[in-house]
Formats: structure tokens, sequence, C-alpha cells
């Protein structure tokens, strides 16, 4: 029973390899295909990267900080994703990296304030250096990234993509919403956010692969013969 900590977060990562898998073989590599391709990486990432310390109890400050690296880099890449299918042609949206980049490198200076408090066999409580300010570089661009959907699919111009669209934002909304509920109901659970956030998002890579095979030329051109 010892090494039962991080079990689920083993289960979600084989789900999100056999979903990338998926995508590699078989989606059509557009720029959008490419960009969830590379958000499904980041959550597999994670989740096997947490199953891994748990699992191994391997608690160091540099294997944490690795872990928090491969996530930081989702929300940013989420909302990067929306302005593609948008079609914001300006060099400037590259800079929705930038404040993670800088937090994460101001952490490689605080790499021992990185800890895991608690494995549980659901979900890891971590201690980190500004968590506050990290939580607003994290969640900033995921309702960016919602408010965009909500315009996109309101807007008659996306027409042929709001049932594509629609999935996507329903994947973030019913990830981001739940999470954010439960950490206002019950604020000590706070510690625990990234892995909540993290094991819920299985669902937004769900969706992610939905629109990308949707959104395959190669399928779209066999139907149009």
């Amino acid at each position: 029973m010892e090494n039962l900590p991080g079990i689920i977060s083993l289960l979600i990562a084989c789900i999100e390899i056999v979903l990338l898998i998926n995508l590699v073989i078989f989606a059509k590599k557009n720029s959008e295909n490419k960009i969830i391709i590379g958000l499904l990486t980041l959550l597999f990432g994670y989740q096997f990267m947490e199953f891994y310390m748990c699992y191994t109890h391997s608690y160091s400050n540099l294997l944490i900080y690795i872990s928090f690296l491969i996530i930081s880099f989702l929300p940013p890449l989420l909302l990067y994703l929306v302005l593609e299918i948008k079609k914001v042609e300006s060099k400037f949206k590259y800079l929705v990296f930038l404040p993670i980049i800088l937090l994460l490198i101001y952490y490689l200076f605080a790499i021992n304030g990185f800890e895991i408090t608690t494995c549980t066999i659901l979900f890891v409580a971590y201690e980190m250096p500004l968590g506050d300010l990290y939580g607003v570089i994290y969640y900033t661009p995921v309702l960016l990234a919602i408010i965009l959907l909500f315009m996109m699919v309101r807007n008659p111009i996306y027409q042929d993509k709001k049932l594509n669209l629609q999935i996507v934002l329903s994947g973030i909304v019913l990830t981001f919403v739940p999470v954010a509920l439960i950490i206002i109901a019950f604020p000590f659970l706070i510690d625990y956010v990234e892995s909540f956030f993290c094991k819920a998002a299985s669902l937004i890579a769900l969706t992610l692969t939905i629109y990308a095979m949707r959104n395959n030329n190669k399928i779209n051109e066999n139907n149009n013969e």
C-alpha cells in the first residue's frame, strides 16, 4: 500500500499518452494540431512526473521545479492556440509566454522553496515561493482563453468552426470552473490546486483531441470527395 500514492497520476498519464499517440499518427500536422500535440505532451509530462515523484518518493527540489516547469507552459500555450485559431498574425502574441518565463527564471534562484508536503492516491500538495503570484500568472491565460473562445462562438465569422470551438470551450470551462469552486469552498485545499487542475485537465486533453481530429484536413478532403 505504501507505493499507491501517484497511481491515479499514472492512470491519467496513460490515457493522455494514448490520446497523444492517436494525434501523432492520425491528425494532420497543421499549426493548430501541432500546438494541441504540444499541450497533450505537457499534460502527459506533468502527470508522469507527479507519479514518478510520489511512487518513488523522490521529492527533490529540482524534480518538483521540473514538474512545475512542464505544466507552467500549459495556460499560455492554450491561449496561444486560441489566438492561432483566431488567426491573430501579430508577433506580439508570443508575449503570452513572457510572464511565466520570467517567473520560472526567478524560481531558478529560489528552487529550494519547492516542496511536496503530501502525496496521496489522488492528489499532491505543494509548497512553492510566491504561490499567489504564480496562481495569477497561471490562471490569467486560462481566463483569457475562455473569454476569447466565448466571443468567437458568438461571432458569425467562425460559424463554420462553431461546434469545434464549443467543444474546446466546454472542456476548458468544465475543467476550470469546478476546480475554482472547490478551492473557493474549501480554501485549505489551495496547496492541491495545481494537482487538482492538471487531473481535471484530462478533460481538456480529450476535447482538444476531438477538435484536432475534426480539424483534420485529410479527413475533410476525403469526405469532400
